[in-house]
């Protein structure tokens, strides 16, 4: 019984172990080689599974000896730091002609076993010399990016100031506020890399990646300009960044998100509800004319437009967007379908009433709405009920390749009549035909 029970410990425990991760030899003296491994190994105990890394392979008083660590980083810290005491305990000294004194050629040896085997002397010191300089002004983040937005402002547009601050505040928060001066290209592709998707899990995409990093170049070339010169070059240029071939690739493997018809019958009978109908409007004309919203948006121009009620025609039965108006500078039309005039006749508020900007926050949290996720459903649903490209291509501001590729058959026919019939307090109609015309 009791060799069964060894037998089934050693099983056991030759399980667990695995391919040595890494191995270092060490050479105290020309005839001694002492080899340390670095192993990951699993545990388990009461039902639970861990991982362990365990370092081998030298002696201490005749006898072998090992120790385990919980983290990687610890173990290799061990392995650096065995290195120099094995050497160091083996006296092992090479008598060179130099030029240093015996201080620097000290801080040389130190610097040299620091950096273990992982890293060249010549490529650290190259590396320090390319991202580091002393400047003699010095300089925090924060109020670098302070003078660069104030050096900006009636120089670029308000919104691009917001981009501009939201994107620098963010990353001084990722260095801790760190000296200008100090900051790497490694810092920079760090940060790049911690930005997530929507779904706070997924990585951003390649043009997100793109558009950070043009804040951050914009903000570091301007540090290092000749009027500052904080810095000595742009840390950014060493970071890279996607192609329009590569941005395209990674956009055609999304689908855009929609509402379903009745998550956006919900919507509108929320908005109906919300402050009088105040936002019904804006929300009807975002989600049944495609029409684009933001701050500065096809929406918020054709609300301040001085000549938004012949825009909005409704006995004609059509919106005009003009190309001044247009994020594409095109004019276009929009029908107004008999459920999106039912709409706009419920209310008699403005499309941007005073605190909109509050209200339209409020309403696209309770409703957990995306940016474009309006404007993606009105195009999709266009399609899916009246079966043409063409005409949602126009309606819609977009090209006819762009409609195919990302919005054709996200809906089904009926599910686009169920869209276009969604009225205030009624039943959604199902009669496609009926819907085409006002």
């Amino acid at each position: 019984m009791g060799c069964l029970i060894e037998l089934f410990l050693f099983i056991s425990e030759m399980r667990t172990k695995k391919k040595p991760i890494r191995t270092v030899e060490v050479k105290p003296d020309r005839d001694t080689t002492i080899t340390l491994t670095l192993s990951e190994r699993e545990e388990s105990k009461s039902g639970y599974t861990w991982k362990t890394y365990l370092v081998q392979g030298w002696q201490e008083d005749g006898k072998w000896k090992r120790r385990k660590f919980k983290k990687l980083r610890d173990a290799d810290a061990f392995i650096d730091q065995k290195q120099v005491e094995l050497k160091n305990a083996a006296g092992a000294k090479h008598f060179l002609t130099t030029h240093l004194t015996e201080e620097q050629a000290r801080e040389a040896e130190d610097a040299f076993y620091r950096l273990g085997d992982r890293y060249d002397l010549r490529e650290a010191v190259d590396f320090f010399l390319a991202h580091y300089c002393n400047p003699d002004f010095k300089i925090a983040m924060k109020d670098a990016k302070n003078r660069f937005l104030g050096a900006k402002e009636n120089v670029i547009r308000p919104r691009s100031i917001r981009q501009l601050d939201s994107t620098l505040t963010r990353f001084e928060k990722f260095v801790e506020n760190r000296h200008v001066h100090e900051v790497t290209s490694a810092d920079i592709e760090r940060f790049l890399k911690s930005i997530r998707a929507k779904d706070g899990v997924n990585r951003a995409s390649k043009k997100t990646w793109n558009n950070y990093r043009a804040d951050l170049s914009s903000f570091f070339s301007w540090c290092c300009d000749g009027v500052n010169g904080w810095i000595g070059s742009n840390p950014v240029k060493r970071v890279a960044h996607y192609t329009p071939k590569q941005i395209r690739e990674d956009r055609s493997s999304e689908e855009p998100e929609i509402l379903t018809t009745k998550v956006a019958e919900k919507l509108m009978s929320y908005v109906a509800d919300y402050s009088d109908g105040k936002m019904v409007r804006y929300f009807a004309l975002a989600l049944f004319a495609g029409i684009r919203p933001g701050p500065e948006g096809e929406l918020a121009k054709l609300a301040t437009h001085p000549d938004r009620d012949k825009l909005i025609d409704l006995k004609r039965g059509v919106i005009t967007i003009p190309a001044k108006v247009s994020k594409v500078r095109e004019k276009r039309e929009i029908l107004i379908r008999p459920n999106l005039k039912a709409w706009l006749q419920k209310s008699s508020s403005e499309i941007l009433p005073t605190n909109h900007d509050r209200m339209i926050k409020k309403i696209r949290k309770d409703n957990s709405l995306s940016h474009d996720v309006l404007r993606h459903s009105f195009i999709s649903y266009h399609v899916a009920a009246f079966r043409s490209i063409g005409e949602a291509a126009l309606e819609g501001g977009n090209s006819e390749s762009i409609i195919k590729k990302h919005y054709l058959n996200l809906a089904s026919v009926s599910e686009g009549q169920l869209f276009w019939g969604i009225i205030p307090g009624g039943q959604p109609k199902e009669d496609a035909h009926e819907m085409r015309v006002a």
